[in-house]
């Protein structure tokens, strides 16, 4: 093997392993902007889903599910508080200080760890949604 096609090898497989930390990265912008970024995790998953490294689809498939689980409780809480009380009371505020501040940083800090790892070229489990992913 020459050194070009050596380098161009290295190059792809450095590419397939940044898949993962863009999907994680894509997953914690999807967190602030409510189905924006679960359509763009989707659209990665579609576009590079099969050439991507084992490592890379591991945190693909985690952050797909972790965001369509924070993408159904923001849409449940939001469907709650139109049903009941509108947006203008108590009970909206109440729930969307429990959203900002209990679910968005406990996915947040899960979509950190996994980042970090996927930088690294790592394999991290999601608890709980590892089990889902396999």
């Amino acid at each position: 093997m020459n050194k070009e096609t050596t380098t161009n090898h290295n190059e792809n497989k450095a590419e397939e392993d940044n898949i993962g930390a863009i999907a994680e990265a894509i997953f914690m912008l999807g967190l602030l902007f409510i189905g924006f970024g679960y359509a763009a995790l989707l659209g990665l998953y579609f576009l590079k889903y099969k050439g991507a490294s084992k490592v890379s689809q591991n945190h693909l498939r985690q952050v797909l599910i972790a965001g369509a689980i924070s993408l159904f409780i923001a849409i449940s809480f939001i469907v709650i508080i139109m049903l009941t009380t509108g947006f203008a009371s108590a009970t909206a505020l109440i729930m969307i200080e429990i959203y900002l501040m209990v679910i968005i940083p406990l996915f947040m800090f899960f979509g950190i760890m996994g980042f970090v790892k996927a930088i690294n070229h790592q394999d991290y489990r999601f608890p709980l949604i590892s089990k889902l992913a396999a």
